[in-house]
């Protein structure tokens, strides 16, 4: 006699994908992340209640997304924001327990009335959340700017659970043109980074890796590279961002970012104006 086998709980973001596809009419058989060579999960449909957010004339949008959790993923888009410049504003959209930059501010702003904690450092605006909601689609949707300027959004959140989302972060994910992706130069690190390039589509994607520079990478951490972070290096759409041991024991403070970090930092924001918006 056969014993029946359980059926696997299915995960409320995997039922929110499949609806998605319903009504988008797309639909494709046993598709995988690790296989590019199918679709990836169709774009959320925003239905009536749902606030899109479009950016202003001028605004250049870049989503820092880390492909893990403590991989500097917010370290890297103030670096960012702090080499374009001039203007620029970082939109961080974790909760008030998980946030990175309650002490990066040289001065605190106050709170709008949507709900976002702000703070600059020189000519950086930092806008974070109050705590009132939680992460997720619930995240209030950030000011309109009355100039052009860089804004550089860290939604702080887990990309499949962005995928899945109906909020602007899902919209703003699947319409950019080009995105940087966060990860760690370890074995999991460049393995999750591996996924996520499937996820999202490789071909607008830049990526930041924390770490010692490649040719210091040890042998098990370069044969775990798959093909689509590899087609990136050879493209030269992969920056090595270096971890300073001050950010990585006291994390973001009001300090000046490491040179180091902002001359990466400026090769990544260089590599988001020419990345094509064909996805693999």
């Amino acid at each position: 006699m056969t014993t029946p086998v359980a059926p696997r709980p299915v995960a409320v973001y995997e039922l929110r994908r499949a609806w998605h596809a319903v009504q988008a009419g797309e639909f494709r058989a046993h598709w995988h992340p690790q296989n590019p060579s199918l679709r990836r999960p169709p774009r959320p449909v925003a239905s009536e209640s749902v606030s899109v957010w479009t950016p202003s004339v001028g605004e250049q949008v870049v989503p820092v997304v880390g492909c893990a959790g403590s991989c500097g993923a917010t370290t890297v888009a103030l670096a960012l924001a702090t080499a374009a410049g001039g203007l620029a504003r970082l939109v961080e959209c974790a909760s008030v327990s998980a946030t990175g930059l309650a002490a990066a501010s040289t001065a605190e702003l106050g709170v709008t009335e949507a709900g976002w904690v702000r703070g600059s450092r020189d000519q950086v605006l930092l806008e974070r959340s109050d705590g009132s909601c939680p992460a997720g689609e619930a995240v209030p949707l950030p000011s309109q700017a009355d100039r052009s300027l860089w804004t550089i959004i860290d939604p702080a959140q887990p990309i499949e659970q962005l995928l899945a989302g109906d909020g602007w972060l899902a919209h703003l994910l699947a319409d950019t043109p080009v995105l940087v992706l966060a990860a760690r130069a370890t074995v999991p690190g460049l393995r999750r980074l591996e996924t996520c390039l499937a996820l999202v589509g490789a071909g607008r994607v830049v990526v930041a890796v924390l770490g010692p520079t490649r040719k210091r990478w040890p042998g098990q951490v370069i044969h775990s590279l798959g093909p689509l972070t590899r087609a990136l290096i050879t493209a030269g759409r992969l920056v090595e961002i270096p971890e300073d041991r001050v950010l990585a024991v006291a994390g973001l403070t009001p300090a000046p970012l490491p040179s180091s970090l902002i001359t990466a930092a400026a090769s990544l924001l260089f590599l988001t104006k020419g990345a094509p918006r064909d996805a693999v």
